[in-house]
């Protein structure tokens, strides 16, 4: 046990520690690092504005939506009170390159902004982010089986109405809290994150789901969703070599059909009530005919598999069904066997089992960890910052684009790891050296010097 004076001395280093975070600066040293042309990326957006009316440059507005988000400011009411400071001023100058900034922009200007821009512009702007991050070959580690890069699907809600908000609401029923049916509208997205480490994910892509128009004999849904951006990730990454992860929900030979079209791999993870044949004639193999390996994970479970089920079942797709199985205790104490499935076309093999389930069982945990964070730690993506359907659509990009420098940030930071802060508290600690830590000539100089990055 530690006596008082060492918890004392431990408590006066992290003090001293904190006072040398000068966070801000090294967020700049990270954008000047990975994003050498994001100048070049922000000018080349068509501004949609009036030029004659025109007093911030989009690299103002766009550097302070970013900077919302990774302060975790969650209002646009709380992001003026909160940087209306002259240090931050100075930031976002340099940040945008523009000197002649004297003051911050207003709320209202930002969302007026945004309101006219095409999301299709923040589009391409993550677009070539990220095609700047694959093609520094900083991740490369990060590829399933040393070749394919993992995309995992993902969909979520983003904002609910009592009453239609556009002509683009989704719609389904539900009882309020009397038990009476009521119609509730709302806002839906499908995501597609890019796999770059353990943890590490970060926003590729994006589809709005929504109707076309007010009255449809269907509405859209995540299935139609992911055809479309499958579509456009085959168009923006064509080259690329990837292998698509999704839950049973896109267990299915037409999804199957376009990978195998696109020539890319897949795994979902596999549940009866999808593929029930399938399931049925897995579970009738006896395990002489199933590759099998013992002792394997963090849980030492055992691993099983089998190669080419499609030919049994009559199935059109390459459905290979492998599974990971241990034992653990329930909550009340009980014993219990724990199970996962997953297919893929991917053949299955003694030597790659084990990669092939830990990157099964990653979708789960990053899924679920990816917008849990954006939703309830950090950005509250769920929070309405415009009621207009575009500027909505815009704000929900700015926030992906801000997490994958607040990505880069975290996991590269050195004082975050020695603080040993959580993920809450180093945004505020960003935020805080946002308000307070005036960043001078002599930073930029060094930052433009040298700019060395590692990532562990």
């Amino acid at each position: 046990m530690k006596t008082r004076n060492e918890w004392v001395r431990k408590n006066v280093l992290r003090e001293e520690r904190r006072k040398n975070d000068r966070g801000i600066v090294d967020v700049i040293k990270i954008i000047r690092h990975f994003f050498k042309k994001m100048p070049e990326w922000i000018e080349e957006i068509k501004d949609p504005r009036h030029q004659s009316y025109i007093t911030y440059t989009q690299d103002d507005l766009l550097y302070m939506g970013l900077l919302k988000n990774m302060c975790s400011v969650e209002s646009m009411r709380q992001m003026e009170h909160m940087f209306n400071e002259e240090t931050c001023i100075r930031t976002l100058s340099i940040l945008s390159g523009n000197e002649k900034l004297t003051e911050m922009p207003h709320s209202d200007t930002l969302n007026c902004y945004l309101e006219r821009l095409s999301p299709e512009c923040l589009s391409e702007l993550r677009r070539k982010m990220v095609k700047s991050l694959i093609a520094g070959k900083a991740f490369t580690k990060a590829r399933l089986l040393g070749t394919y890069w993992r995309i995992i699907l993902d969909g979520t809600g983003l904002f609910y109405f009592k009453e239609r908000h556009c002509e683009n609401c989704l719609r389904d029923m539900r009882k309020d809290e009397n038990g009476k049916q009521v119609v509730r509208y709302y806002h839906k997205v499908l995501e597609a994150k890019l796999v770059l480490g353990d943890g590490f994910v970060i926003s590729l892509g994006t589809e709005f789901i929504e109707n076309e128009k007010e009255d449809v004999a269907k509405q859209d849904c995540e299935l139609n969703a992911a055809k479309r951006l499958l579509a456009r990730i085959k168009e923006e990454y064509g080259r690329l070599p990837v292998c698509i992860q999704a839950d049973a929900l896109y267990e299915a030979e037409p999804v199957m059909n376009i990978c195998r079209e696109y020539g890319w791999k897949y795994i979902f993870t596999h549940k009866d009530t999808r593929q029930c044949y399938v399931g049925e004639e897995y579970a009738a193999l006896g395990d002489e005919e199933k590759g099998i390996r013992r002792n394997i994970g963090k849980e030492k479970g055992t691993g099983k598999y089998y190669n080419g089920i499609e030919k049994i079942t009559g199935k059109t797709e390459v459905m290979n069904l492998y599974e990971y199985s241990y034992d653990d205790i329930g909550k009340d104490g009980t014993p219990k066997r724990v199970t996962f499935y997953w297919t893929t076309n991917i053949e299955l093999t003694r030597e790659n089992l084990v990669e092939m389930i830990n990157a099964g069982r990653g979708r789960w945990q990053i899924e679920n960890e990816g917008f849990n964070f954006q939703k309830n730690i950090l950005y509250r993506i769920e929070h309405l910052n415009s009621k207009n359907p575009v500027a909505m659509k815009n704000h929900y990009l700015l926030t992906q684009i801000a997490d994958i420098i607040m990505q880069l940030y975290l996991h590269w930071n050195p004082m975050v790891k020695r603080l040993g802060q959580g993920i809450k508290n180093t945004s505020s600690r960003l935020l805080e050296s946002f308000r307070r830590h005036t960043v001078t000539d002599e930073d930029v100089s060094y930052i433009q010097r040298r700019t060395s990055v590692y990532l562990e």
